[in-house]
């Protein structure tokens, strides 16, 4: 099996002039590479910023942005391959960010092209046309594995890959504190917050969006009359009341966001750290889906508690290095099943973050890149 130690990796939210994921792909997947290869190499004076501008925004204008981008790829790929040898391109793109060419050039070149997708249940059309035309495709959700078979193309479903560098020790040891979360503002957050609350669980709430940003989570440019008359008519009237019903209770309990210093003591002071992983699918419907979180939080030793799904059941232990629930009774149980007893919290929170450094790093993950290319 031959070792993939040179390098050359693309990831367009890191050329961003700012935004959340900048930072976070920057530490995990740059830096998280850096230390396992011989040679890290990444686009130099690119700009990505047209290209990540929010989902649901049309971006054929600018492909003359696209077009220049792409040239200025291919030539930076073409030169690294001539001066060091390329054994592998790794990438975090959707289809629109290049023109498929540069990969096309690339694998004919002899360098094979891994293209990593994180919404492949949620958004596969955004990858679909790249999909076909990489060397192997490598997503975390083994519900999206239909969609690649369907295509008839390579591919690796593994969970995400961390870098230890920036999954500090995190356990809280001796908390007081129940339950955090840290999250944006979703509608369907604010239920399942909400029923948390009703349950006698209510969840410290940190995050962009709660309070003091002038957003309306509930912000609707349509009419309230129009609206009123075509909710009438269609499904989910009765969890639309309680999510408006819950949003004041819920957001009583929620603070702004938080800077690198204060996330680390906001988690420590938690005896459990909660997920809430559900995302509109493909059919328009919420599903829970293994998110980067599931695996970080675990990496930084939280208990941490989230809901079940198959790519969550296979990445962990349930119950031993993670909780898991069904719904928001479930996840109430196992709050106060840990509140009964606050040893399990640190016992499960090392366990997780135990298994994240044995198993979710780019060090294992590299290995078995190289074995299915």
């Amino acid at each position: 099996m031959k070792k993939l130690n040179q390098i050359f990796a693309v990831v367009p939210d890191c050329h961003n002039s700012s935004g959340y994921y900048r930072l976070l792909w920057s530490r995990h997947i740059y830096e998280g590479l850096r230390p396992w290869v011989k040679r890290l190499i990444v686009p130099d004076h690119i700009d990505f910023s047209w290209a990540r501008q929010g989902h649901g925004i049309d971006l054929t204008p600018y492909a003359p942005n696209r077009a220049k981008v792409s040239e200025q790829l291919q030539g930076q790929i073409r030169a690294a391959h001539q001066s060091h040898g390329l054994d592998a391109v790794i990438s975090y793109c959707f289809a629109f960010d290049l023109d498929l060419q540069v990969v096309q050039e690339t694998v004919r070149a002899g360098i094979p092209w891994v293209n990593f997708f994180c919404d492949s249940t949620q958004m596969f059309e955004k990858v679909e046309a790249l999909a076909r035309a990489v060397s192997l495709n490598w997503f975390p959700e083994s519900a999206a594995i239909r969609n690649y078979q369907a295509l008839g193309v390579p591919y690796l479903c593994q969970p995400y890959a961390l870098n230890p560098e920036f999954l500090p020790d995190l356990t809280s040891l001796d908390s007081a504190r129940g339950v955090g979360f840290i999250g944006l503002p979703t509608t369907n957050r604010i239920t399942q917050l909400g029923w948390l609350r009703c349950f006698g669980c209510p969840v410290d709430i940190r995050g962009h969006g709660w309070v003091g940003e002038g957003q309306d989570p509930f912000y609707n440019p349509v009419s309230r009359s129009k609206r009123f008359w075509r909710s009438l008519f269609v499904p989910g009237l009765l969890e639309k009341i309680l999510r408006r019903a819950f949003w004041p209770w819920v957001v009583k309990r929620a603070q702004g966001p938080l800077s690198d210093e204060a996330f680390g003591e906001f988690v420590r002071a938690h005896r459990v750290i909660l997920g809430l992983n559900q995302g509109i699918n493909a059919q328009g419907r919420l599903a829970s889906y293994l998110k980067f979180r599931d695996v970080e939080f675990p990496g930084y030793g939280c208990c941490y508690l989230t809901e079940h799904n198959a790519d969550v059941e296979a990445a962990f232990e349930v119950g031993q290095e993670i909780l898991t629930y069904r719904n928001m009774w479930e996840a109430a149980e196992q709050l106060r099943c840990v509140r009964r007893e606050p040893h399990l919290a640190s016992k499960i929170g090392q366990a997780g973050r135990q298994r994240v450094l044995a198993t979710h790093t780019w060090e294992v993950r590299l290995k078995q890149l190289a074995a299915k290319l």
